[in-house]
């Protein structure tokens, strides 16, 4: 098929107007089961496959997608993009468009295939099946309190060619799994909610290795334990942030604002700051799809172009934004391998991969010590995001008062809130305490793409904090 990609490239390109075309063509194969309360409500096998291309014809996209991978499709898919991106080009919206500029970058040739220890297409559906059933059992006889149990476990295996007129060649065989469990728990009128989630590009020994039957009774203990805690103070006050907190804290308020192509359009508060101070001196904030084993890597991106860590703040001074071969030809900067499509019928975007915020020298204990009275706030619910104003809003999984450096009470239904700047630099102590945070799927204009966070605790000095009664 190489041969009859960089024909098919080749006739479109001798266009004089065509500047840059590129290809992928993927086929994916997904297991899903999901169970809930003891109902498998989804067991199901696919295939998915198809290609996707781009043109750019003077300063416009065209972007043209099918779910046809026969070789007589491949040059009709080159056709339909070049004469969407000529109707672009040609369009009132279009004539005083700003020129598209693509950064250099060496062409790539590479054949790539992650081989996993336990593939998931070698583990049955029965097998499959077993596991999330014990995996029930096991949460469910954790309590009589739970009242709802869901668990949705996903695996699949991509094999995907890249290929761009730059010359670019690359071919990519990569596995994952993923599964999370959902567990709410009632006392009278109370309800309280645990959520685990394991996952990874990798093989089944990665569900294995984590115990899956463990991760499902944490899920349990947590909504359990949250049925008796106490609702927060309200007001400014110290805040601890846990690993899983800070790193979806610094994915969600920094890094989505990193994006270059929000900077671009106006989006961002990080617009124009590139080079100054605008975070705690200790705090290292970078973006890395190098990590093997995480739920946010891959080998390459979907330019073609090989992943590499990027600092976004080294230092407290921001030093990159995040960008695909486009917005780095057009904030004259280098591109960092962060275009990411969900699947073949999408077009890359600016996206992150695995957010780690570096270690700093802090022990938690000593962090708590010098907090008379604060919160230990853990995880995250969920919450917004204003990119634009640089405001947030999220909630804690759970969290304790500190009372003279002491965690007391347990708290439920903590919101923090408050500006992204501000907090940046309020941080006033980054722990020695790395580890793997939060396993997810990140959204964008449509598409999710799987993510993960690498963090140690993070104290400051001062959050805005409420709560609301459940």
């Amino acid at each position: 098929m190489e041969e009859e990609i960089k024909k098919a490239m080749g006739l479109v390109s001798k266009n004089s107007a065509v500047r840059y075309a590129d290809i992928r063509m993927e086929t994916g194969y997904a297991t899903v089961i999901e169970l809930r309360d003891d109902v498998f409500r989804e067991m199901s096998y696919g295939i998915d496959q198809g290609i996707g291309v781009r043109v750019l014809y003077k300063n416009s996209w065209g972007f043209s997608a099918s779910n046809d991978v026969l070789k007589s499709r491949l040059n009709d898919t080159f056709e339909d993009a070049l004469n969407i991106g000529k109707a672009l080009s040609q369009s009132e919206s279009n004539k005083d468009a700003k020129s598209v500029k693509i950064a250099d970058a060496p062409p790539k040739s590479d054949r790539f295939m992650l081989k996993p220890k336990i593939n998931p297409a070698d583990v049955s559906i029965e097998e499959k099946k077993h596991m999330v059933k014990e995996v029930y059992k096991a949460a469910k006889k954790h309590s009589s309190r739970i009242k709802t149990l869901s668990i949705l476990y996903l695996d699949g295996y991509e094999k995907q060619a890249y290929a761009n007129s730059d010359g670019s060649y690359v071919v990519m065989e990569t596995p994952a799994v993923f599964m999370r469990v959902r567990a709410v728990a009632k006392k009278g009128s109370v309800l309280q909610e645990g959520v685990e989630s394991v996952g990874a590009v990798g093989g089944f020994e990665v569900i294995e290795e984590e115990n899956p039957e463990v991760v499902g009774v944490k899920a349990a203990d947590k909504a359990v334990r949250l049925l008796d805690a106490k609702l927060p103070p309200a007001g400014e006050i110290p805040v601890i942030m846990d690993q899983r907190l800070t790193g979806v804290f610094m994915h969600e308020a920094l890094g989505h604002a990193a994006e270059a192509d929000h900077v671009l359009y106006g989006e961002s508060i990080l617009r124009g700051k590139l080079g100054e101070e605008i975070a705690y001196g200790g705090l290292t904030v970078a973006d890395d799809p190098t990590i093997e084993n995480s739920h946010g890597y891959y080998r390459y991106d979907d330019e073609g172009a090989r992943s590499r860590r990027t600092e976004i703040i080294k230092n407290g001074v921001l030093v990159s934004y995040l960008h695909t071969r486009e917005t780095a030809g057009r904030l004259d900067a280098m591109p960092t391998a962060n275009a990411r499509a969900a699947d073949y019928s999408e077009v890359p975007l600016v996206r992150m991969s695995n957010t780690v915020i570096e270690e700093g020298d802090w022990d938690f204990e000593d962090m708590r010590a010098d907090i008379r009275f604060g919160i230990y706030a853990k995880g995250m619910r969920g919450g917004q995001v204003d990119t634009v104003r640089g405001e947030f809003q999220f909630s804690a999984e759970e969290a304790f008062l500190i009372e003279k450096g002491v965690p007391s009470k347990r708290l439920k239904n903590v919101s923090l809130s408050g500006r992204t700047l501000d907090v940046l630099k309020d941080i006033d102590a980054v722990g020695n305490d790395k580890k793997r945070g939060s396993i997810g799927f990140c959204g964008k204009d449509g598409q999710e793409v799987p993510v993960s966070e690498y963090a140690p605790h993070v104290r400051v000095k001062k959050i805005l904090v409420g709560g609301a009664s459940s």
